[in-house]
């Protein structure tokens, strides 16, 4: 027969309520610190591969160019229809001809779209022809600054003629905020001004051609 003082049965170790708000206190504060950075660099990487998407499209329009003796496909504007927020959309004829996938819903039939305005295609501008709703022809205008394609800041003029333009065309996104102010404003995407800069910023994401066709593209 064993004899001893008997033993006492040891509880496992638990956390405390107050050690448990602690913890939760703590975790939540490194989620609002990094939430911030994880969101930053998830911005980062889409404008990254917006930029790659501008560069794969003004390799489309700048063959188009080539195989139709230096011209470039019209504008297409639509007034009161329902394509009327498709405005300034990818030209149809890159599609049509195979530079750009084709798709089926109307203002995607260049199915390319911008990463940062699902359901649109990127946009597209140039001075010269332009068609207005599909099918009545009129002429673009489109302001370049006076020392384009080099220096996109200052004042400028209007053009007609992608000939003679400094700017032969083009095409950009939104960027991550479609309906700001400085998205939208006056002569955007052309004016440096309207320019997305860095992450958390609003401003338009662009690459255009000179008259030389030598492509540029926004910081």
């Amino acid at each position: 027969m064993q004899t001893g003082k008997p033993t006492r049965s040891r509880r496992p170790a638990a956390f405390t309520l107050v050690e448990l708000l602690v913890v939760i206190a703590i975790i939540g504060l490194l989620a609002a610190l990094l939430l911030p950075v994880l969101a930053r660099a998830t911005e980062k990487a889409r404008v990254t591969r917006v930029r790659g998407e501008l560069h794969n499209i003004g390799l489309a329009l700048e063959m188009y160019s080539t195989d139709y003796a230096g011209r470039v496909p019209p504008v297409r504007v639509n007034c009161n229809s329902d394509l009327a927020e498709h405005w300034c959309e990818l030209p149809v004829e890159l599609a049509n001809e195979r530079y750009l996938v084709r798709g089926n819903q109307g203002g995607r039939e260049a199915d390319f779209e911008d990463l940062f305005n699902p359901g649109h295609t990127y946009k597209y501008d140039a001075p010269g022809p332009m068609l207005i709703n599909g099918t009545s022809p009129g002429t673009r205008q489109v302001w370049v600054p006076t020392n384009a394609p080099t220096d996109m800041s200052g004042g400028g003029q209007y053009f007609t003629n992608s000939i003679i333009s400094p700017v032969k065309w083009v095409v950009w996104s939104t960027g991550p905020k479609p309906t700001s102010k400085k998205t939208l404003m006056t002569h955007s995407p052309l004016t440096g001004d309207s320019w997305y800069r860095d992450t958390g910023d609003s401003g338009v994401i662009v690459r255009y051609a000179g008259r030389n066709g030598l492509q540029y593209t926004s910081p």
